[in-house]
Parts: structure tokens; C-alpha cells; sequence
């Protein structure tokens, strides 16, 4: 897989999830897809043409779905995000956790690199590391009728010119509910246009990013802390509740509560008072 993401930025990979955690996650979704107006509530123009005027994104994931921990700390999804940026920094955490629910009559949303989040990599395409990896997870069937997202092949390899971003150069990523779409956060991609009538789809943008930069979401907040407490140690450090440790490749520790990791802080304040929290 990771072979694949080197060679043409992106790779799908067929019913990865099984179907009971995926019925899971639309079970546990789904009152939050209902209640949520569609489009953005930034009130900012920008935002709004990027996330779509039919388009209803839901974030903090861990908190609304039992399912999201099989989803996250799979073998396969989260060895493809280590091993990718585990070289880069020593550490992975998750940035964002977005289900994304595209409406019928939805335009394509304009071609990006996720790493653009983090502009300061830009000036060092293609060339520079690998900051930030996605697993796109097909919560419904994902076709190129319905809004499946696009890609544009090798993108990953090229600098930004103004043909690159061109939709003629782009392909959907047609793929199955329970299947898997991992790119490179330099790949170009964006999501299609849903040209169905009443047809919406629903993916899981789950993207991973180096341990030492900060995450697009705010984890801290979203999630509960007695929630938080108890979740497996890979979790907490993956979702920013434990600190970052750079070993073996030098650098210091980061994200620390006077000077001590915040997952014994938070494991401790559930047994006795934490002036911390």
C-alpha cells in the first residue's frame, strides 16, 4: 500500500472495515447527520465555497461513535499512517476526524493538498516530508455520480502549478461502503459533485499528521475528559492526550504538564481531585 501511495498518491483498498463496525458507525452518526444544517458556519466565503452549501461535516468522531476506535487504531489503517510519519518525527497523532456527507446537486469542491493546513511545507513540494496522511473511509457506496471523491494521479510529485489543479486531470475514487481510500496530504483531491436526485454520501475523513505539529481539530475540547481517561494509551496519544516523546530522533519532549506526561494527569484526576484540570 504505502509502495502505492509513493508511486501514484493514492490507493484503495476493498471492504477493509468490517461491516459490524460500520453499521456501528452509521448507527451512531446518523441523529448527528440529521440535526446538522448542511454548508458552513464560518460565515466566512472561503470556508463556505470549500465545505459546500449541501454538505454537512461532523467532527469529534471519538466522541460521538463507539466505533471510531476500531476504525482509528486498525492495524492496517493506522500502519500505513506510522509508517509513513513515524520516520518523519517519531510520532503519530490524528488531526481530523470528519464524516463528510455530500447532498444531491452539490458542485465538486475545488482541487487541494490537505498539507496546505500547515503552508510553510508548501514552499518544499515535492521534495519535502511526509506531514500528514489520510484514510478516507467509505461510510456509504462512494461513486462518481453520487460525489466520490477525486484524485489526481502523481500529483504528489509535482509543485503547484495552475495545470495541475485543472478537474480534467483528476479521477473519482469509486470504491464500496467499508472500503478505504489512503493519500498523501501532498496529493491533490477534492470532493466530486453528487449529480443524484436523493443519494448523499458519506465518507470518514481520518487524517493522521506528525506528532510535533498541531492538529487540525482541537481534541482536547471535543472529547470528554473521563471519556478520554479511559481510553487504550495508543488512543490518547493519537488523539493528543498524552505527550510527545521524538525518540529515537532527537529533540525534546513536548505537551507535558509540569513536566509530566498529560495521560498520567488525566488518568489521575479521575482518582483523586487535579488542580490541572
Amino acid at each position: 500500500m504505502n509502495t502505492a501511495i509513493d508511486e501514484v498518491g493514492a490507493v484503495i483498498v476493498a471492504d477493509l472495515v468490517d461491516p459490524a463496525v460500520l453499521d456501528r458507525l452509521r448507527s451512531d452518526l446518523a441523529p448527528w447527520v440529521e440535526r446538522t444544517p448542511a454548508g458552513s458556519r464560518s460565515g466566512d466565503p472561503e470556508w463556505e465555497l470549500f465545505h459546500g452549501r449541501n454538505t454537512v461535516r461532523i467532527n469529534g468522531i471519538a466522541a460521538k461513535s463507539t466505533a471510531f476506535l476500531d476504525v482509528c487504531l486498525d492495524e492496517t489503517v493506522l500502519g500505513v499512517a506510522d509508517r509513513r510519519l513515524i520516520p518523519e518525527g517519531g510520532s503519530t497523532q490524528i488531526s481530523d476526524t470528519q464524516l463528510i456527507a455530500i447532498g444531491p446537486g452539490e458542485p465538486a469542491q475545488y482541487l487541494h493538498r490537505d498539507q496546505t493546513g500547515w503552508p510553510w511545507f508548501n514552499g518544499l513540494l515535492p521534495d519535502g516530508p511526509e506531514i500528514t496522511v489520510i484514510a478516507m473511509v467509505a461510510v456509504t457506496d462512494c461513486s462518481d455520480e453520487n460525489g466520490a471523491t477525486r484524485v489526481v494521479p502523481y500529483s504528489h510529485l509535482r509543485p503547484d502549478t495552475d495545470d495541475l489543479f485543472d478537474p480534467a486531470n483528476a479521477v473519482p475514487a469509486e470504491m464500496s461502503a467499508g472500503s478505504v481510500l489512503f493519500f498523501s496530504g501532498k496529493t491533490v483531491h477534492g470532493g466530486g459533485a453528487n449529480r443524484t436526485v436523493d443519494e448523499w454520501r458519506c465518507a470518514l475523513h481520518l487524517s493522521y499528521l506528525l506528532g510535533w505539529l498541531r492538529p487540525e481539530e482541537a481534541h482536547a475540547f471535543a472529547l470528554p475528559h473521563p471519556v478520554a481517561a479511559a481510553l487504550p494509551r495508543r488512543a490518547k496519544e493519537l488523539l493528543g492526550f498524552a505527550e510527545y516523546n521524538p525518540a529515537p530522533h532527537g529533540g525534546g519532549r513536548l505537551w507535558l504538564v509540569d513536566f509530566e506526561d498529560p495521560a498520567r494527569v488525566l488518568e489521575s484526576a479521575h482518582r483523586e481531585p487535579n488542580p490541572h484540570l
